[in-house]
C-alpha cells in the first residue's frame, strides 16, 4: 500500500507540474522553448485525455478498486489538469461555422496542406469550386504538378493562376483568379523552399504571405521561429496582410491570438479551438495548426471554417476555408 500511495502522488505531482507548465507558458513568455513549442498544439487532446482518465479515477474510487489514498490525490490532479486546459479550448470554439455564402467584395480563401500528393489535384479543384475560391493555398505540393493543378482546375471550372513562380524548388503554391493574380510578384520568404511572399501594386488588395513552416522540435525549431518571426515583421509593417498556411503551431504558440497587427481567422470567429490535423481525429483532439491571420485594414472576417468533409480524402490536414469582406 505504502508503494501504491507513492506513486500516486508521484504521479500526481507529474501531471500537474506538466499541465501547470503548459498552461503558463504562453502567458510567461516561454511558449516557444523547446519541447513547449511542440506540446501547446496538442492542449485539445491534453484537457481531452485529462478528463478521461478523471472519469476513470472516480470510477475506480467509487467501486473501491483503489483505495482513496490513491485515488484521491490522482483524482485531484486530474481535475486540475482538466481545469486549466479542456475550459480552455471550449471557450476558443471547438464547433465551427458554415462557410459564408459568396457575395461582392469578398476574399475567398482555401489553403490546404496536402502533404505532396496525399491528396489528387482534381480533389483540390473540386473543393475550389464548390467554394467559389478565388485564392488557394497550398502549403505542400510535389514541385512539378503545375500543370496538373492547371488541367484540374479547368476541368472543374475554376479559372485560377498560380502566382509564385520565383524558384523551381519551392514546395508552396499559391493560385489566384485573374483578376487577383494580375496585380502581384512574388518572392521568397526566410526559406525559399517554404515561404512565400506576394505583393500587390495596388493599395487595395493584401501583401499575401503562405508558408509551411516546420515542426518546432529539435533543430527544426530555429527555423520555426525565424518563420514565425518573419510573419510577425511582415504583419507590423502597417500594410494590409493576409497570412495562410500550415504554422505547425496553435495561437499558444504566438504568445496569443495575433502575430504583429495580424489577426488569427479562427479566433476572431470563435472557431479555433477546432483541430485541423490529423483529420483521422475528432476535431476537439486534433491539433489547430493551419491558420489564416489577416490585419484589420484587409477587411472584416465573415467566416472561418475547417471542412471536415475531406476527412477520407487521404489527406492529414483538414483544409480550411476563410471569408474576407475587403474594406473599403
Amino acid at each position: 500500500m505504502r508503494r501504491a500511495t507513492t506513486w500516486a502522488w508521484a504521479s500526481s505531482v507529474a501531471v500537474v507540474v506538466v499541465a501547470a507548465a503548459l498552461f503558463a507558458a504562453p502567458r510567461v513568455g516561454a511558449e516557444r522553448w523547446q519541447v513547449i513549442a511542440a506540446a501547446l498544439p496538442a492542449r485539445g487532446a491534453l484537457g481531452v485525455a485529462f478528463a478521461l482518465a478523471l472519469v476513470v479515477v472516480v470510477v475506480l474510487l467509487v467501486r473501491r478498486t483503489w483505495s482513496p489514498r490513491v485515488a484521491v490525490p490522482v483524482a485531484v490532479a486530474l481535475a486540475v489538469a482538466t481545469g486549466l486546459h479542456l475550459p480552455v479550448m471550449l471557450e476558443r470554439g471547438v464547433v465551427g461555422e458554415p462557410v459564408a455564402a459568396p457575395a461582392t467584395g469578398q476574399l475567398r480563401v482555401l489553403e490546404w496542406n496536402t502533404n505532396g500528393d496525399l491528396v489528387t489535384p482534381d480533389v483540390v479543384a473540386q473543393l475550389a469550386a464548390e467554394q467559389a475560391a478565388d485564392v488557394v493555398v497550398l502549403p505542400q505540393v510535389e514541385l512539378h504538378s503545375g500543370s496538373d493543378y492547371r488541367r484540374a482546375f479547368a476541368a472543374a471550372g475554376v479559372t485560377l493562376m498560380r502566382v509564385n513562380r520565383h524558384s523551381a524548388t519551392t514546395q508552396v503554391a499559391v493560385w489566384m483568379a485573374p483578376q487577383l493574380a494580375r496585380h502581384y510578384a512574388s518572392e521568397p520568404g526566410p526559406d525559399p523552399v517554404k515561404t512565400v511572399e506576394l505583393h500587390s501594386d495596388t493599395p487595395s488588395l493584401p501583401t499575401v504571405l503562405a508558408l509551411h513552416a516546420p515542426w518546432p522540435v529539435g533543430g527544426r525549431l530555429a527555423g520555426w521561429r525565424e518563420d514565425v518571426d518573419w510573419v510577425a515583421s511582415e504583419c507590423s509593417s502597417g500594410d494590409p496582410v493576409l497570412v495562410a498556411g500550415d504554422f505547425n503551431a496553435s495561437t499558444d504558440d504566438f504568445g496569443g491570438p495575433s502575430l504583429g497587427q495580424c489577426e488569427d481567422a479562427a479566433t476572431l470567429r470563435r472557431s479555433a479551438g477546432v483541430g485541423t490535423w490529423r483529420t483521422h481525429l475528432p476535431s476537439l483532439v486534433a491539433m489547430p495548426i493551419d491558420h489564416v491571420m489577416v490585419t484589420p485594414s484587409v477587411g472584416t472576417v465573415t467566416s472561418f471554417t475547417v471542412l471536415s468533409n475531406e476527412d477520407w480524402s487521404g489527406a492529414r490536414h483538414r483544409p480550411t476555408m476563410t471569408v474576407v469582406a475587403r474594406g473599403g
